[in-house]
């Protein structure tokens, strides 16, 4: 039971559950469409994906880890180097044999594309954990970018699918424009809480990493600079979640759904920019690893209000 329970941990199974959560919400609330074996696989796949991603991060942040969270450790304590691996390689190649037969079931043509980007995904997770982790900015946005890709995923494989039926496509012009308008919002969303997000982590997490000698921003520019980047970013999130509220209010009628967005933003904006930016102009600034983890969960809280408030479209 404790392996078990180890093993889920080292998966990150709530994360999981999130992005199975946001691809089903686009998918059904978002497109409409009832649920069938093919898109039922593409979860799937992304799932497997991501958690071979999360495994592999840990066999590579063995001694990141020991020194920044050792009550938390899994790999070279539960289960050794080379059983990680094992599940790394497992995990990563049943996710894309899941991503291959959906594609090549519904897809014809135009499955090499979706094949591409899962491809990818699991190339630049890989990479992300062996090279980029370690680097300023770079290691930040493959996080983003695989994280708002779920979000992105579910109309492109719909859309793919939609590609060889001519008359559907000019009957559902409509309907794609509306949907692709509102899964655009969601991925940017997406995209900036995750960059946001990741920086903050990367500034709780500074003393272990600058042990183990990683080059993030606020080991190489200084955590002024993280904060700095940190307000610029939230105050665009904010701006823009102003700017798509009226648009999702007036031009497509979704009230529930932009006021939650609303609710998102005003977390972001209380607890995470005015934080920082008070942290730099004051004189004795709370800069401890406790502060930013707050933050990094209130923007976790952020996210699924964000996220959430895509059941309530029709």
């Amino acid at each position: 039971m404790k392996k078990i329970l180890a093993f889920f941990k080292l998966t990150r199974w709530i994360n999981l559950l999130f992005t199975a959560l946001v691809m089903c919400l686009v998918y059904h609330c978002v497109m409409g469409i009832a649920s069938n074996v093919a898109f039922t696989l593409i979860v799937i796949s992304m799932v497997l994906i991501q958690a071979g991603g999360y495994v592999i991060n840990d066999i590579f942040d063995m001694e990141i880890d020991a020194i920044n969270k050792p009550e938390k450790l899994i790999v070279g304590k539960i289960f050794t180097e080379k059983q990680c691996n094992v599940f790394y390689i497992a995990l990563t190649i049943i996710g894309l044999a899941c991503g291959i037969v959906a594609s090549v079931m519904t897809l014809g043509n135009n499955a090499v594309t979706i094949i591409a980007s899962l491809v990818l995904l699991a190339c630049l997770l890989y990479s992300y954990s062996s090279r980029y982790k370690k680097k300023p900015v770079v290691g930040n946005l493959i996080v983003s970018v695989s994280v708002a890709f779920a979000v992105f995923l579910p109309w492109l494989f719909q859309v793919l699918n939609m590609l060889g039926n001519e008359e559907m496509i000019i009957e559902n012009q409509e309907w794609l424009r509306v949907t692709f308008h509102i899964v655009l919002i969601y991925t940017v969303f997406a995209f900036l809480m995750t960059l946001i997000r990741e920086i903050v982590k990367d500034m709780e997490d500074v003393k272990g990493d600058a042990l183990s000698h990683c080059r993030t921003i606020p080991i190489v520019w200084g955590v002024n600079t993280a904060q700095i980047i940190v307000v610029t970013l939230s105050f665009i999130t904010c701006l823009g979640i102003s700017i798509v509220e009226n648009h999702l209010n007036k031009d497509l009628g979704l009230a529930i759904t932009s006021y939650m967005l609303i609710a998102a933003g005003v977390l972001l904006f209380v607890f995470v920019m005015l934080r920082n930016a008070y942290s730099l102009v004051a004189s004795t600034p709370d800069r401890t690893e406790k502060q930013f983890h707050i933050q990094s969960i209130i923007l976790k809280i952020s996210m699924l209000i964000g996220v959430l408030s895509m059941f309530f479209i029709k």
